[in-house]
């Protein structure tokens, strides 16, 4: 009788130091920094600096500057149909180079921006939670049944890179960026194939 209590007692201990092992991995599969991170309300260069600390993917101008690594292991997971989230960052500035006077002076104290989306994978569909860090709440929540990953060389010689490296979010899986592209800035009133851009790298980055 004595060692069914000890028993009884060691595997309630042994639960308890499980459950807390997990706890410490945050929800979705997010570290607990990531998770309180996405939480987080905070000026866009603050949360740029927290999302390098932490791990999370991160984007500016020129692409992808941290969590390589982080997002490899999304796509790893998620091509064998694990469950599996993210937390990316995408941080934005105002370009005086390639906007209008008017238009720099109008908007440049909106500037720096940093939104983050949470991708959440279950096995099935994608999950992305969109928010800007300076506001509270997701202001988009979306789902998508694939991800796609795109390449191809600039559309032009006077583009800013050589070759660009993109995860889509899409309901069809056959659609392809240029298919994209070309319904975005067609002069006709085309239908535009619902999607969103996850991942973006360009290589031979020739801006600032």
């Amino acid at each position: 009788m004595r060692k069914r209590k000890i028993t009884a007692v060691l595997i309630a201990v042994l639960s308890v130091f499980v459950l807390a092992s997990c706890a410490g991995k945050g929800s979705g599969g997010l570290t607990e920094e990531q998770q309180l991170l996405f939480e987080k309300i905070c000026s866009a260069d603050e949360a740029l600096e927290l999302s390098k600390k932490t791990g999370a993917v991160v984007f500016e101008t020129r692409g992808c500057t941290s969590g390589k690594n982080t997002w490899e292991e999304f796509c790893n997971n998620t091509s064998k149909k694990k469950p599996a989230s993210v937390l990316c960052a995408y941080y934005y500035e105002l370009d005086r180079e390639h906007v209008s006077e008017e238009l720099y002076e109008e908007e440049k104290d909106m500037y720096p921006q940093l939104f983050f989306s949470l991708i959440e994978y279950d096995g099935n569909e994608y999950k992305i939670s969109t928010r800007m860090s300076t506001e509270e709440k997701p202001e988009t929540v979306e789902t998508y049944q694939y991800m796609i990953r795109q390449t191809g060389k600039a559309p032009s010689e006077s583009s800013l890179f050589d070759s660009y490296e993109y995860y889509l979010l899409v309901d069809d899986p056959s659609v392809t960026w240029d298919d994209i592209s070309r319904a975005l800035f067609s002069s006709q009133m085309v239908e535009i194939p619902r999607f969103s851009t996850v991942y973006q790298d360009y290589t031979g980055w020739k801006g600032n």
